[in-house]
């Protein structure tokens, strides 16, 4: 468990870790800088409890905490844990038991309910692939494991490297890639976890760039599955959206890379209002269109953005009328 200003809620996300029917475990926590309260707490439940080992040190992000973390496990197995989750109490014993008796699954993960941001629960509908090869065809469009539900074999992730820097935001699909080449990845039916969503997490702050790094590390899985070696092992930081093609030595990678950040815009209402909306009118403009355009015209006038909302409509129509 990588923790950054996770006050409010990372008590309860510890307890439902200390408190699993499988007891078996260390339980690594890194506190990456926080600025809020959260050593006290930290340190509180690490006084009560010799299973947890706690470290402590300046902000680094979250892809050099958990990096960090693997490098310090001991265990074959590891489970992550994000500090605002909830994990059910059987979900370590029900991990073990699969991965045990499962020795060519390398990563495992599970169904999830959702909490909203005031922790209710909210029914959950959603189900992650059951098979390997159901989630080997779901790489296609995503994860196919969600991230602080898995656990994963240490050996495994360590050949691979852990996460790597330039996926920030993404890091964990780069990782599924990377691992579908070398071990088969499938989730557990139950709903194992308490999954927290809010305004706050990566997936809608930080909505663009996880979209570009999703749509980057498909192409360099591409690039790896025809046998040439990554771009991206050692490289801090993604290239610019114009740098793509001369990096990937074609004339197609940045349009692919665009016109996946505009299908993901279609659902964010953070990059609707940001400066990802002139990459959308660009592409529409430019005849591309993409599917949903009307929901989306309607999405910005719902949330008061009218003058975006005409922009767009008229852009579309333009392509309506030069095809007509």
């Amino acid at each position: 468990m990588s923790v950054y200003n996770g006050a409010p809620h990372v008590y309860a996300s510890v307890q439902s870790i200390l408190r699993q029917s499988f007891t078996d475990f260390e339980l690594l926590i890194l506190n990456d800088g926080s600025t809020d309260n959260s050593s006290q707490i930290l340190n509180s439940l690490a006084d009560c409890d010799s299973r947890i080992r706690l470290i402590e040190r300046e902000n680094r992000g979250l892809v050099a905490s958990l990096n960090e973390l693997i490098a310090a496990a001991k265990s074959p197995l590891l489970a992550r844990m994000d500090s605002d989750d909830i994990a059910m109490p059987d979900r370590l014993a029900r991990q073990v038991d699969f991965m045990a008796a499962n020795p060519v699954i390398g990563i495992l993960g599970s169904n999830t309910h959702d909490l909203d941001e005031n922790g209710f629960l909210q029914s959950a509908v959603e189900t992650y692939p059951l098979s390997p090869e159901d989630a080997r065809v779901g790489l296609r469009s995503g994860p196919p494991v969600c991230h602080p539900s898995v656990m994963m074999r240490t050996d495994l992730i360590r050949s691979l490297g852990g996460y790597r820097a330039a996926f920030r935001h993404a890091e964990d699909y780069d990782l599924w890639l990377r691992a579908s080449s070398v071990t088969d990845i499938t989730n557990l039916p139950q709903r194992l976890l308490l999954y927290r969503r809010s305004p706050q997490q990566i997936s809608q702050k930080h909505a663009a760039e996880q979209a570009k790094a999703a749509a980057v590390a498909w192409l360099d899985h591409v690039r790896c599955g025809e046998g040439r070696a990554s771009l991206f092992d050692d490289m801090p930081h993604l290239p610019h959206y114009d740098d793509l093609d001369a990096l990937f030595g074609n004339d197609y990678a940045s349009a692919y890379v665009r016109r996946k950040v505009v299908e993901r815009m279609r659902y964010s209402n953070e990059m609707l209002k940001g400066p990802e909306f002139s990459m959308m009118l660009h592409q529409v403009r430019a005849g591309e269109g993409f599917d949903g355009i009307g929901r989306t015209i309607l999405r910005l006038g719902r949330k008061g953005r009218m003058v975006r909302a005409v922009v767009l409509a008229s852009a579309a129509a333009g392509i309506l009328i030069s095809g007509s």
